[in-house]
């Protein structure tokens, strides 16, 4: 029940679950859109302000050009005063008129109230309305100075009204006041407009945002959605060599994909040897199993009452006991092999220390065995890799040489300097493999001469753990041989100063 719970909470959430692609295209389009509205703003603001700027310019410059007409009176103003003036020039205002700093030329410009957008009105030094070319809704407030208000009891909403006193340039004398109130006609016109275009526009901008989206999503995906597949097709077929191509590109997909071909390389590789290993344990085992059970059936059926019998029984099955001890333990050696860059990437041995002594130990054990040590170095190296290790390695191949030593009985054990690495080479002059088997040697359970090999004792495991090993602290092992004349194992590790630490 709680398994079934727990697929169908799966399925409602896979249900629920929204595309990254879909959540890719909507991002980038609230992320354009977003950066269009913020531009489109500013861009709007902006304008609105010099518009709004260049109105305020406008009244002020009609002001300027009224008070210099007015002011060429001597007394108050009248109506009949107010008329004439206006009347010996017709008053222009267009929107063509510049807008710029107040010059000579600027105030003699003719004005002309037109369309409506500009109003006049003209007060006597009491207040009161002597001439107003317009009839508009907007009240009058008598001011000491030029002062330029926006005011919303226009008929089109936001007005500006601008109020200053006239004096005489004769008497320097009050006598009355200006009005000039500005409808903001134009610009309300062309604002609808204006914000009527940035609306369409970011409509567009959004639906194009939205699609170049939607593209750059299906772009960036595209090497993802090539990964999924190929793990859908891993899933189903463990053994597939389907791989993501990675085209050309050198970005962090591609890194990804690279990284995931080189996965799915070493999870097959490790998937054969798991099998390869399954297989050649099976069959390493089930000779001595067979040997050991014939043994046993032999002595339940009547060997057991027949003491020399009972005895070969015994021995025969103990010594495939002691066989398949040997196995699993050099199963547990190869396993733990595999995982020296894990538990022993800072270890630090000096090598001329561990061949001397695996030298001196083999002697010993050995003394039919002419043992040949040739040293190179000047100084003592350092290497890293663990102590025990090289010193399995070095006894591995060391006793494979002596076994395999027939007519001579004789192993080299050299140890050189070869610039950034140190190299050691042990030589027999024993039988020798061909080409094919030099390469081979190192597999797991393979042996050159089954037969004989056997014969020899060893389960076909030991240059497969020094291989392992090896390439774990990264370096190099090969076997050079010509049949009849003997092999040469080499081993190549790289060097460390002695004030040098190991990489991590």
């Amino acid at each position: 029940m709680k398994s079934q719970a727990a697929f169908d909470t799966t399925a409602v959430n896979q249900q629920k679950r929204i595309s990254l692609r879909w959540k890719w295209t909507i991002g980038a389009a609230i992320a354009l859109f977003l950066t269009y509205t913020i531009f489109s703003t500013i861009l709007f603001i902006t304008f609105q302000q010099i518009m709004i700027d260049n109105e305020q310019q406008a009244v002020r410059n009609v002001v300027y050009n009224l008070t210099e007409r007015f002011g060429q009176h001597f007394y108050e103003l009248t109506e009949e005063d107010v008329e004439e003036t206006l009347d010996q020039q017709e008053l222009y205002l267009t929107p063509e008129m510049p807008i710029m700093e107040e010059t000579q030329n600027q105030r003699s410009t003719p004005l002309r109230a037109s369309q409506g957008t500009i109003v006049i009105r003209v007060y006597s030094p009491n207040e009161e309305l002597l001439y107003e070319t317009n009839s508009v809704d907007v009240g009058f407030e008598s001011r000491e100075n030029l002062q330029i208000e926006s005011i919303q009891e226009g008929p089109s909403g936001e007005s500006l009204s601008a109020v200053t006193p006239i004096y005489s340039f004769l008497n320097n004398e009050k006598i009355g006041y200006i009005q000039v109130i500005n409808t903001l006609a134009s610009y309300h016109q062309l604002f609808r407009r204006v914000l009527g275009a940035i609306l369409l526009t970011g409509l567009i901008a959004l639906l194009f945002s939205g699609v170049i989206g939607y593209i750059i999503a299906i772009s960036f995906l595209q090497p993802i959605r090539r990964l999924t597949e190929a793990m859908h097709i891993i899933e189903k077929d463990p053994e597939s060599l389907e791989r993501i191509d990675v085209g050309d590109g050198n970005d962090e997909l591609t890194e990804l994909a690279n990284a995931y071909n080189a996965m799915l390389d070493r999870m097959q590789r490790n998937i054969e040897q798991q099998k390869q290993f399954v297989e050649d344990v099976s069959h390493e085992l089930r000779t001595p199993v067979a040997v050991v059970e014939g043994h046993m059936k032999l002595l339940n059926r009547w060997g057991k009452d027949d003491p020399v019998i009972l005895e070969e029984s015994l021995d025969a099955s103990l010594q495939e006991i002691e066989r398949m001890k040997s196995l699993v333990q050099e199963m547990l050696d190869l396993s733990r092999a595999e995982q020296v860059e894990i538990h022993y990437k800072n270890e630090r041995t000096e090598i001329r220390a561990i061949i001397n002594q695996t030298y001196n130990n083999f002697k010993l054990v050995h003394p039919e065995v002419s043992f040949i040590l040739d040293d190179d170095l000047e100084d003592d190296i350092l290497v890293n890799i663990y102590r025990n290790h090289l010193e399995q390695i070095l006894i591995i191949l060391l006793d494979n040489a002596v076994k395999y030593s027939t007519d001579r009985q004789e192993v080299h054990l050299s140890v050189s300097d070869h610039g950034p690495n140190v190299q050691i080479a042990i030589q027999d002059f024993g039988e020798g493999m061909t080409q094919e088997d030099t390469i081979k040697i190192f597999n797991r359970f393979y042996r050159v001469d089954k037969a004989r090999s056997r014969h020899r004792g060893g389960n076909g495991l030991g240059l497969s753990i020094a291989k392992q090993l090896i390439e774990g602290y990264h370096g190099k092992i090969w076997a050079e041989s010509v049949m009849d004349h003997g092999s040469i194992f080499r081993i190549e590790l790289p060097k460390l100063k002695k004030n040098e630490t190991v990489e991590k």
